[in-house]
């Protein structure tokens, strides 16, 4: 019986016109594929002049990546493997630094363009690939320049507080003693997604009327891992408690040894992204029953209205910011200044009408 022939295009780099110079290998293994592609690599790299030990732009990146990114988050580390496995080497292959124009960069963000944040790890990622492989004095005679490389523009997205139906569907809708204990811990903490979910039984301290946030819950794809440290040094912090919530909340929590919010038929265990989801999706329907718009709603949407009640109760900005574990003010600055706006607003009409 035959062998069956596998083959792989390749891309050796560019002609004289700049037309990308592209050539089929064939063979009978994976490995008789790559051997052909490193003697074609090789010729290429003696007709072209290009130094032996010089490596593909995506060589380089996975080398960089591993070396300065590799002991960074979870999350960070994702972000930066999904950029260059998923966007860069499909698209540029085996091509050198000095071979790969500002339009075949420009193209990888084109296929992206609807989505913004995408488009801003691929550039953010780009910039410092670049500036690295400067640093690192790889052959880039014709060096791309990201810093001319466009995004689109940020769609702005329109947090907003509660309506007052809403508010009455979080605190009457049909929930269990979990799906309660959950949304009422972001309604009456504003604590963010990844701290609700890593919350401890013992980080509630019903006798002062706190709850410490100390760790908070990382998803690498569908596997949760709960990290013992808060998103940053001004993340660790205790929250006060309103009676309301503890009173509704405090027999839930005693009942829990361990995660408060955890995989329902694996005890202990943090909800992964497949089981938060289902989680959320029976919370928002109890949500819709009542209020319609609540449909829209996220977990954040719970912190933003926190920080609007912040607002209207005349915390300052700065007390503000260290109760939502901010880093500076920046965000409720943000946040107040639209408030403040609103006001205004609603002050002038008031004085027009009378």
């Amino acid at each position: 019986m035959a062998k069956k022939t596998i083959e792989k295009k390749i891309t050796l780099g560019r002609d004289a016109e700049g037309k990308l110079i592209r050539r089929n290998v064939r063979g009978h293994s994976k490995a008789e594929i790559e051997k052909k592609t490193f003697e074609m690599r090789q010729k290429w790299l003696m007709k072209s002049g290009r130094p032996d030990n010089e490596m593909s732009f995506i060589t380089y990146a996975r080398h960089w990546y591993q070396t300065t990114k590799s002991m960074k988050s979870i999350s960070t580390r994702k972000m930066y493997e999904n950029v260059i496995e998923k966007h860069l080497a499909p698209a540029l292959g085996d091509m050198y630094f000095d071979e790969i124009s500002l339009s075949d960069l420009q193209g990888i963000l084109n296929k992206n363009f609807d989505k913004y944040e995408t488009c801003n790890k691929i550039r953010l990622t780009l910039r410092q690939l670049y500036e690295a492989a400067m640093d690192d004095d790889m052959f880039m005679k014709k060096a791309a320049n990201v810093k001319k490389l466009v995004i689109p523009r940020k769609t702005k997205t329109e947090r907003r507080a509660f309506t007052d139906e809403e508010r009455k569907a979080i605190l009457e809708a049909d929930f269990t003693d979990r799906q309660r204990a959950f949304v009422w811990t972001l309604y009456y903490t504003g604590v963010r997604r990844e701290e609700a979910l890593a919350l401890t039984a013992s980080a509630f301290d019903f006798a002062n009327k706190t709850v410490t946030i100390s760790q908070t819950l990382i998803l690498d794809g569908n596997k949760a891992i709960i990290v013992q440290s808060a998103k940053s040094s001004h993340s660790l912090r205790s929250i006060l408690l309103p009676d309301k919530y503890i009173d509704a909340v405090r027999d839930y929590v005693k009942s829990k040894e361990g995660l408060i919010f955890d995989m329902p038929r694996t005890p202990g265990a943090p909800m992964t992204d497949t089981s938060f989801r289902r989680f959320w999706q029976t919370i928002s329907a109890k949500l819709s029953v009542i209020a319609p718009t609540a449909a829209e709603l996220t977990p954040h949407y719970f912190r933003h209205d926190y920080a609007t009640r912040l607002y209207y109760s005349g915390i300052t900005v700065k007390m503000a910011a260290k109760i939502l574990g901010h880093a500076d003010t920046t965000m409720i600055m943000k946040i107040y200044a639209h408030l403040d706006e609103q006001k205004e607003n609603v002050l002038e009409r008031l004085n027009k009408s009378l």
